[in-house]
């Protein structure tokens, strides 16, 4: 109970007063709200960092990005990449928290997948967007990876996110290009993230300074890459 209580200490913190203008969940309906992965040579993005700069690799989850917002430690909305409200259907899966102990107003970003679909793109299976989850939610899971106006590494919010009860995605992480490679090829050969359905792989800077220097642009998010 202890170690929980200085998370969430540590979480609060270390959180953002969110603004109308920053916040996912003022964008109009229709509009897309959650910007790009960067995608094309990945190697020519990670020659601009430090040669000692830490890279997060992550699985890269077929299935539908949502945010999820929560004020008073109560789920007050989820919505898809549209911007459309999916608040009702979210409350019925039952691996994301209706509450937290977290007071203070939180975005999560994540992803919603099929979790008994488990193939890759050599056998590919896209995840069919779902209006109405309620009849399939025996089958979506939902995957955290990202608090939202949050001042903590990747790493850290991911572990802060696995204290509050979210399902986090697997990780494994690299300074070195070369290894990078390796990954890339396991991955190929159907032997790392393999409980997932994925498409690739997700490269993400774990400082969190870094991540603001970068910050992101008008179509993609800048420190964090998708390759396959």
């Amino acid at each position: 109970m202890r170690e929980e209580i200085e998370v969430s200490n540590h979480l609060v913190r270390n959180l953002d007063r969110i603004s109308p203008e920053n916040s996912i969940f003022y964008c109009k309906s229709g509009k897309k709200a959650f910007l790009s992965l960067g995608q094309g040579n990945f190697r020519e993005w990670l020659e601009t960092f430090l040669p000692n700069t830490r890279i997060i690799l992550e699985p890269k989850i077929i299935g539908s990005i949502i945010g999820i917002q929560y004020i008073n430690g109560e789920l007050n909305k989820a919505i898809n990449k549209n911007s459309q409200d999916i608040t009702e259907s979210i409350r019925s899966l039952k691996n994301i928290p209706k509450s937290i102990p977290i007071k203070n107003r939180i975005e999560i970003k994540g992803v919603l997948y099929d979790y008994k679909t488990t193939s890759t793109k050599n056998n590919r299976t896209d995840f069919i967007e779902i209006q109405n989850f309620k009849s399939h939610s025996k089958r979506l899971k939902f995957c955290a990876f990202q608090i939202c106006h949050c001042n903590i590494n990747h790493f850290q919010s991911l572990q802060e996110l696995k204290h509050l009860n979210f399902e986090i995605p697997q990780t494994q992480f690299t300074n070195f290009i070369s290894d990078i490679e390796i990954y890339l090829q396991c991955w190929r050969e159907g032997k790392l993230f393999k409980s997932y359905p994925t498409s690739g792989l997700v490269l993400k800077i774990n400082s969190r300074r870094l991540q603001k220097y970068l910050e992101e642009n008008n179509l993609s998010i800048n420190w964090a890459y998708a390759i396959n």
